[in-house]
């Protein structure tokens, strides 16, 4: 019998087509029931507004890059089930918890101790004097016990005194403005008509016509295009330079800038170059070091922008910039120069306009000038002057412009009232017309000193006061000698307490290098990003050195003189400074008074650190 599955004469066998299998019906099964859902569900979103974009969007996507599917689905299925898993969930089991009884429970409740909000400090922090009535070149101060705490509620100090009347050189008053009658008087007027506070940002409903009134004047007085004014006078330079400097940005800076400036490079991320403080050939050094690193690396330089940072009057030493030599480095290289006045402005030059006065070089040659309202004017606040494009970005760029409330109109009329009288063309009646005269005069009686030494300028109203390390020397050796231990006497009213030294953790730019105290010798690359945390001997010197600064500061508030020591956050400065007794001089004072605080500064010294050798 012939096979079904040949035919007669055929060379090959024709098979007979398969039947379908169990498992090829439950895969056709599945696809049909598939398309089905997905055709429902295609229906079911299509009365949704949109869902056709977002659907085209979906294939499209599926068909250019069908990975990115399979990626996107990964992602759901680890999301639901990482939620799934999640132990927050509170599940009932509690099979992931450990199980505690009451008592253990009660236990670890009692054992629990909070953590400080703060770090502890290594010593009490005591008190400053505290001024009654109106601040000045005299105000009346009352100086609280030793230990005493006059913001203790149980124990407060009394306010019902007369107050002792003292020599104020602690306030920073160089035009002697702080209590002028006239600026008085429009401020008065001023807070009838607008009230206390501004109640919003600049560009939020905070602009009144006297902050228009007072840029004007700024701009008028230093002879610039614009002026845009800040409510604090930190924030100002702080939220400058990271307005204009961002990651990936240059930034050449003196050692010894202030801490708004720290602040400011550290919030702008930018690269930075430090030069020794003071050290010009250095400045030059670093200047010409990255020239060659952009031939080096073939970096263009004008894709990134690039500035020097400095300060008018330094606020760490009242040294002055040598700004004609800064200016000569700033147009031979093609930097910009970002220049503080915050301790200049208002207080040296014939006029007060600062150091572009003292070396007759314009303000408007320096492309970012920042200043005080406080330091001179008798007000408070900051500004920023410079072309009409520096001005405008810092409007809608400038973190503390955006976001704070505006000056206050009161101190913004009285800022104004105190340019009109830096203004006047008389000589005899200029505030500042005796200011240069009191700084030669207490220079002279300081400068014969010789167990200290005076870092500042010859005409600069800043003045500090340091410890010359043969004189440390000596009264540590005494004071050993003596008791068997360094320690002075007690404190009557400083406010300075040493927490230990903790650096400040700020993510450093791509491509730098940290700084380190072995560095402080050379204009090393630097991001400024941390602090420098200073060793246990050098903070154990520090503090001896306040110890004795603060006695001294005592000693002179006794005998009617108001000093301060200057004032640091040490775990976070960037550079450590020397302790030092900062004196601010003003013009307010006549030359007898300023001659008599000489006299009882220098007897103070005297009696802390001895009289020394010439």
């Amino acid at each position: 019998m012939a096979s079904p599955y040949v035919s007669a004469g055929a060379p090959y066998a024709t098979p007979l087509p398969a039947q379908p299998t169990a498992t090829s019906v439950a895969a056709e099964q599945l696809v049909s029931a598939l398309a089905y859902s997905l055709n429902r569900l295609g229906d079911l979103t299509s009365r949704v507004p949109g869902s056709a974009i977002a659907w085209r969007y979906l294939k499209a996507s599926h068909q250019d890059d069908p990975f990115r599917t399979v990626l996107e689905l990964l992602l759901v299925f680890f999301i639901v089930r990482t939620y799934l898993m999640a132990r927050t969930k509170g599940e009932s089991s509690g099979k992931n918890f450990v199980a505690l009884s009451e008592k253990e429970i009660d236990e670890l409740v009692t054992e629990w101790v909070p953590e400080p909000l703060l770090p502890p400090n290594q010593e009490t922090p005591l008190h400053p004097p505290i001024i009654v009535g109106a601040t000045g070149a005299r105000p009346k101060v009352i100086f609280p016990q030793p230990g005493q705490d006059p913001h203790d509620p149980e124990n407060p100090l009394s306010l019902d005194q007369p107050g002792k009347q003292v020599i104020n050189l602690a306030s920073a008053n160089f035009a002697g403005l702080a209590a002028n009658e006239k600026i008085k008087e429009k401020a008065v007027q001023a807070l009838r008509r607008y009230g206390v506070g501004s109640c919003g940002p600049a560009g939020f409903y905070g602009t009144f016509d006297v902050h228009l009134e007072l840029e004007r004047d700024i701009a008028t007085f230093l002879n610039v295009p614009a002026a845009i004014n800040y409510a604090h006078a930190f924030s100002c330079v702080s939220s400058v330079i990271p307005s204009f400097c961002k990651r990936g940005d240059i930034i050449v800076a003196d050692r010894s800038v202030n801490f708004a400036i720290q602040k400011g490079i550290q919030i702008s991320r930018s690269t930075v170059r430090w030069y020794e403080h003071g050290d010009y050939e250095g400045l030059e050094r670093v200047l010409e070091q990255i020239k060659k690193e952009d031939k080096k690396y073939k970096r263009k330089p004008t894709a990134s922008r690039r500035f020097i940072v400095t300060e008018g009057v330094f606020e760490a030493d009242g040294s002055m910039v040598n700004l004609p030599k800064v200016m000569e480095l700033k147009h031979k290289y093609k930097y910009r120069l970002i220049l503080d006045e915050t301790w200049s402005f208002g207080a040296v030059g014939k006029t007060g306009r600062g150091v572009t006065e003292v070396f007759d070089i314009p303000a408007a040659a320096v492309d970012v000038l920042t200043g005080s309202m406080a330091t001179s004017l008798g007000s408070g606040g900051g500004f920023c002057v410079g072309s009409q494009n520096v001005v405008t970005h810092q409007r809608i760029n400038s973190p503390a412009s955006v976001f704070s409330a505006s000056l206050p109109p009161l101190l913004a009329v009285s800022a104004s009232e105190a340019i009109s009288l830096l203004s006047t063309t008389d000589p005899s009646s200029h505030p500042l017309a005796t200011l240069s005269s009191n700084v030669r005069t207490l220079r002279a009686i300081l400068d014969a000193i010789p167990t200290i030494s005076i870092p500042s300028a010859e005409m600069s109203p800043l003045i500090h006061i340091r410890i010359t390390p043969s004189a440390l020397e000596n009264v540590r050796k005494a004071r050993l000698g003596e008791s068997g231990s360094s320690t002075g006497r007690k404190r009557s009213h400083s406010s300075v307490s040493h927490p230990p030294p903790q650096p400040i953790v700020v993510q450093p730019a791509p491509g730098a290098v940290a700084y380190s105290t072995a560095l402080q010798g050379s204009s090393a690359r630097n991001t400024g990003a941390q602090a420098v945390p200073a060793a246990p001997e050098s903070v154990a010197l520090r503090e001896e050195q306040e110890r004795l600064l603060q006695e001294i500061v005592d000693h002179a508030a006794e005998n009617g003189v108001l000093l301060t020591t200057t004032k640091r956050n040490w775990a976070q400065e960037m550079v450590q400074h020397d302790p030092s007794i900062r004196i601010c001089v003003s013009s307010a004072l006549t030359k007898k008074e300023v001659e008599k605080a000489g006299q009882v500064v220098k007897s103070a010294i005297n009696k802390v650190l001895g009289k020394g050798k010439k």
